[in-house]
């Protein structure tokens, strides 16, 4: 046992701290290692979270500004910017810059010819940059345009279904600030969500346009029924009752049947030609042009009083304001779905139509309450697009259309309401007369 002792006591002090720094070392490296591993890991995760807040968002012009805000926060840069591919031209454009100045190049175009970002994009590879000045593809008509000088640039292609939709990039400034290996696998993470998330909004941006041209199309069909039945049988049938009406007179004293058959013929095509009015202001109510949303249902209510014994009230509250004449054709029409069918399937007492703005909140709502059968909502979402709820697919498309939003809530026994609540100030006159 001693001598064991003695041999542990003769190693030389000189190895055993040359194991221990060697031991040190390999712990420093260990813990740099499970660091990156951590910041790796937390990177990633960031990453997660933004691409799901970018699917959320599908207007384009905010989400290329959200896009390129959220690559110069996550990668801890100075300035960057985000450039579109125009397939057609063959450029990319400055869509969104963020930092050093250089906001004054949104809009500008570039041959893929040109500059690093053009670089990036024609070879679909990402590139780290860190002489940018002297780099062989570097634009001094770009790169004069900001306010600094990068010390390292990163630039990322956008791709979506191998599918080029422009290319992303980030700069650093500040001495001894410069891209790493980890930071490109990180960004271009980061594109390939970006681009998919752009591309979701360009086929969203399409089929509204698609929406909103399908809707113009039916305004003008609308509009051209609506002339051609007012100048045609509208005129055509009351110039009938005239006629009758002069016979009648002429055959005053005549016997108890002839009158009769008049007066009932008389008021047949009364009838006829009240609600073939009622028909056209239905397709073309000409007063929501000319005096705008309220003085239109004012109408309207008053008519279905009148036609339809409709017991039907109105509730404006005060300084409603304006709306465009887009947001108030969209209003109107699902004022007039919502009561319509309210009329033909809930068989209500009462109908009670109630607008309301607040202007703190900023939203316009409207809510049309009735107190008929109700139904099961969730059994009518579950057919929708059918062709028995085609009016709700209706007033769903006219919401979107105003970037509303439209809640249907029912019951069985007890009635329905139906509540549109759109953003006042960017659907109000003034904002229309201010673009």
């Amino acid at each position: 046992m001693n001598g064991c002792l003695q041999e542990r006591q003769m190693v030389p002090s000189g190895k055993m701290d040359m194991d221990a720094d060697n031991l040190q070392r390999q712990f420093s490296r260990l813990q740099s290692d499970l660091q990156k591993a951590r910041d790796r890991i937390s990177a990633l995760q960031v990453i997660h979270e933004v691409a799901a807040s970018l699917t959320s968002e599908l207007n384009l012009s905010p989400l290329l500004k959200k896009i390129l805000a959220q690559a110069v926060a996550v990668m801890e840069a100075s300035a960057g910017s985000l450039l579109l591919w125009d397939e057609a031209t063959d450029e990319l454009e400055f869509a969104v810059v963020e930092g050093g100045g250089g906001e004054n190049l949104v809009g500008v175009r570039m041959g893929r010819d040109k500059g690093i970002a053009g670089w990036v994009a024609t070879h679909r590879e990402p590139l780290i940059v860190d002489d940018v000045s002297a780099d062989w593809r570097y634009y001094p008509d770009i790169g004069e345009a900001v306010n600094f000088k990068p010390t390292s640039l990163l630039c990322v292609p956008m791709i979506s279904h191998n599918r080029l939709i422009g290319v992303l990039q980030v700069m650093h400034h500040l001495p001894g600030r410069y891209f790493e290996e980890a930071d490109r696998q990180l960004l271009t993470t980061f594109a390939h969500h970006a681009a998919i998330a752009i591309e979701n909004a360009r086929l969203y941006q399409s089929l509204k346009e698609e929406r909103d041209h399908l809707v113009a199309v039916e305004e003008e069909v609308r509009k051209r029924l609506a002339r051609d039945l007012h100048d045609g049988p509208t005129q055509l049938l009351a110039s009938v009752v005239m006629s009758l009406s002069f016979i009648r007179q002429l055959l005053d004293g005549a016997s108890d049947l002839a009158t009769s058959e008049l007066e009932q013929s008389l008021a047949t095509a009364e009838l006829a030609l009240k609600q073939l009015r009622g028909l056209l202001f239905d397709l073309r109510p000409v007063i929501l042009e000319t005096q705008g949303l309220v003085p239109a249902l004012e109408i309207y209510a008053e008519r279905l009083r009148e036609t339809e014994g409709l017991n039907i009230t109105l509730d404006i509250g005060d300084n409603l304001g304006r709306l465009s004449p887009r947001a108030e054709k969209a209003v109107f029409s699902i004022v007039q779905e919502a009561v319509t069918n309210a009329r033909k399937h809930a068989d209500p007492h009462c109908v009670a139509v109630t607008l309301r703005l607040d202007r703190d909140a900023d939203t316009f709502t409207v809510q049309v309450m009735d107190d008929g059968v109700g139904f099961d909502v969730e059994q009518v979402r579950n057919q929708y697009g059918k062709q028995g709820n085609l009016g709700l697919v209706n007033m769903d498309e006219r919401a979107e259309m105003v970037n509303g939003t439209l809640q249907l809530r029912s019951e069985q026994g007890v009635g329905t309401t139906v509540t549109l609540t759109i953003p006042y100030r960017e659907n109000s006159l003034e904002a229309e007369q201010d673009t």
